[in-house]
């Protein structure tokens, strides 16, 4: 299973739920805060066009955001 990069913030309920999320599911994932770091930032902006959060990097799949529509495209993308 490929490792996540995910952009994040402390209080971040969204944020939250996806580390649970992938958690849960054994993935690796490495967390930037967007909100120590403002190169980490400008990443999320370059990558989204966006400031949201949360976002989640795997290969070249970008997602933003964590809803349940995020959570059945991050499994199909994490399960290959």
């Amino acid at each position: 299973m490929e490792k996540a990069i995910i952009y994040t913030a402390p209080k971040c309920p969204h944020s939250k739920k996806l580390k649970d999320f992938l958690s849960d599911l054994g993935v690796n994932f490495e967390e930037r805060c967007v909100l120590t770091n403002l190169e980490t930032m400008n990443e999320v902006q370059e990558k989204t066009g966006q400031k949201g959060i949360p976002v989640t990097v795997v290969g070249s799949d970008v997602f933003v955001g964590f809803d349940r529509r995020t959570e059945r495209r991050l499994k199909r993308t994490l399960r290959g």
